[in-house]
């Protein structure tokens, strides 16, 4: 599982990347439940909150950058694939900085469930800015809330955009299809 690593001749140590070893078990794990999206995001949802708010805690002056720089690309990109792949790594740079490997590692290991959420939102209001904005200053609320160090301010901004994301699912017809794990495959 990748938790610990051999050298011949000199025996077994803890991995030196702990922060990264759940996420091979915990995605086999995901592929053999038969959720379906909503339940999928509901689980990202309260991940992503407490992840929000321990990263306001945790935010030094790079990390703040860095997001803001993420933010930047969001808003310079039109290429769909682009932009779910920088929605989905502002969301993980997030729980990088929350510096909870339990967190991130469930993040992690759910990316192809996080991948086919975003993907599919994006593709469901391709045809309505006003959402792209809504999804846009979501983004830039938690990013500064975050930036600011106010862990109740960024819980609530996630909050907010993961109620979001759910009404969109809900809105779509998304919240009875299956998810890329009950694929059957």
């Amino acid at each position: 599982l990748g938790v610990v690593t051999t050298v011949h001749g000199g025996g077994n140590y803890v991995a030196d990347h702990l922060d990264t070893c759940l996420i091979r078990p915990l995605s086999i794990l995901f592929a053999l439940n038969n959720s379906n999206v909503l339940q999928s995001q509901q689980l990202r949802a309260a991940l992503e909150r407490q992840a929000a708010a321990l990263a306001a805690h945790n935010c030094t002056a790079l990390n703040a950058a860095t997001l803001r720089l993420i933010l930047e690309q969001l808003d310079a990109v039109s290429d769909e694939q682009e932009l779910n792949r920088l929605d989905r790594t502002l969301h993980l740079t997030i729980a990088k900085i929350a510096a909870n490997p339990l967190i991130y590692s469930v993040l992690s290991a759910s990316g192809l469930l996080t991948d086919t959420i975003i993907a599919n939102i994006r593709t469901g209001i391709q045809n309505e800015p006003d959402s792209f904005l809504e999804i846009d200053s979501h983004h830039r609320a938690i990013v500064e809330a975050i930036a600011s160090h106010d862990a109740d301010g960024a819980e609530q901004a996630m909050c907010i955009h993961m109620a979001s994301v759910e009404q969109y699912i809900r809105r779509l017809h998304l919240d009875s299809v299956p998810s890329e794990f009950d694929s059957g495959e």
